[in-house]
């Protein structure tokens, strides 16, 4: 039976058509935007009109003329508003505020005192509460404000009811920090898992349709992204690829399985290798605890230049785990661990040349900044707040 659309909800559709069309040219006409969305020109100026006045989109100049006047070019405002975006790990806390492209204007690392008291739901809300309201504070004037924050989390959480179902390495379950933080903020705020904040992020940047992103630090954690969509699964918690198994009779992990992925291929295990290696008591939760261990690597000390080769081939491992499942077209790494990229990406390419079948031992591995998942979170909460970002990444 045919069914009627509604005019209103028409009108919003082709509206966001256009702003998204808006958002990936820098500067574009009203003719050049009807001819690439199959909009009539009227609709099209009607619509273009209605984006100006909410300053979404300014007119910037005269373009060249192919005949006949020339045409207006429209650009969208990457600073009608803001949003900030936090990555929350164990030991640190990355904080970015962004405009509404994504840009970071201010960054700031928070490193966490994990030694000296729990870290509870709590003490976090508090946390957070504090890097917003200082992200804020240097926030740019706009016509928007902040449009609101994205928490990047490191477990299991369900980006549509905004509750922490489970952080395996923090031990806290069951908390309406979306919530939470709203009330707290006045301003909403949107969360997911911090894998999947990052292969957002590197969906946005590249338009790559099929692409892994792999967080390691303290813990790992798989981003997916199958066709241009995020793959969040039936309940939110796809890509926990951390807690899949590579040791039957492994190391017992924080989450109560034995040889889970991410105690192979994270901080913690580094410091046990180094251990192993005769390197002392080394603490994988001790503030720039990467950062040394790249720097004896580099200055040539064996026992960290061996324990780096062994953690890059566990990484390796299951990465070619991966791609024999998903068979992306590139796969992407952050995180801490990520920071030490040429000590460990050619162990990593070595494992999967080996390892992977057929095309899959040449899908590329390459290294992405450690502000992506906090820039992909903001970019959460923009999208929330404006619909503006490509609708088949949400």
């Amino acid at each position: 039976m045919y069914k009627s659309v509604d005019a209103t909800v028409m009108r919003q559709f082709n509206k966001r058509t256009v702003l998204n069309v808006l958002y990936k040219r820098q500067q574009t006409s009203r003719v050049s935007i009807s001819r690439e969305t199959g909009l009539n020109r009227a609709t099209v100026s009607s619509l273009v009109d209605e984006l100006i006045a909410e300053q979404f989109v300014q007119e910037v100049g005269l373009g060249t003329s192919k005949g006949g006047r020339k045409p207006i070019l429209l650009r969208f405002n990457a600073n009608a508003g803001y949003a900030i975006g936090i990555d929350l790990q164990i030991t640190h806390i990355d904080t970015v505020l962004t405009n509404t492209r994504r840009e970071v204007v201010y960054q700031n690392r928070l490193q966490m005192a994990v030694h000296k008291k729990p870290i509870t739901s709590k003490l976090l809300h508090t946390v957070l509460t504090e890097e917003v309201r200082a992200a804020t504070a240097v926030c740019p004037k706009s016509p928007r404000g902040i449009l609101g924050v994205g928490v990047a989390l490191p477990g299991l959480v369900s980006y549509e009811t905004g509750r922490v179902t489970y952080l395996p390495n923090l031990g806290i379950t069951d908390w309406s920090i979306a919530a939470d933080l709203t009330q707290s903020l006045q301003v909403p705020v949107a969360i997911d898992n911090d894998a999947n904040c990052g292969a957002w992020e590197a969906f946005l940047s590249t338009g790559i349709p099929n692409l892994l992103f792999i967080n390691a630090g303290i813990g790992v954690g798989a981003g997916i992204i199958l066709k241009g969509q995020l793959h969040r699964g039936r309940d939110g918690i796809a890509g926990e690829a951390g807690h899949t198994t590579i040791s039957t009779l492994g190391v017992l992990c924080s989450c109560g399985n034995y040889g889970c992925w991410e105690q192979y291929s994270s901080e913690q295990a580094l410091a046990r290798y180094l251990r192993e290696q005769g390197g002392g008591q080394v603490d994988a939760f001790a503030p720039g605890f990467v950062d040394g261990c790249i720097e004896a690597a580099q200055s040539g000390n064996q026992a960290y230049i061996q324990s780096w080769r062994t953690l890059a081939e566990a990484l390796g491992v299951g990465i070619s785990n991966l791609l024999q499942i998903l068979n992306p077209e590139s796969v992407y790494l952050g995180g801490t661990i990520a920071e030490a990229a040429p000590i460990i990406l050619p162990e990593i390419q070595r494992v999967i040349r080996h390892r992977a079948m057929f095309a899959n031992k040449t899908v590329p591995v390459s290294v992405f900044p450690r502000e992506t998942v906090a820039r992909g979170a903001a970019g959460l909460a923009i999208a929330r707040a404006i619909d503006m970002l490509p609708t088949h990444a949400r």
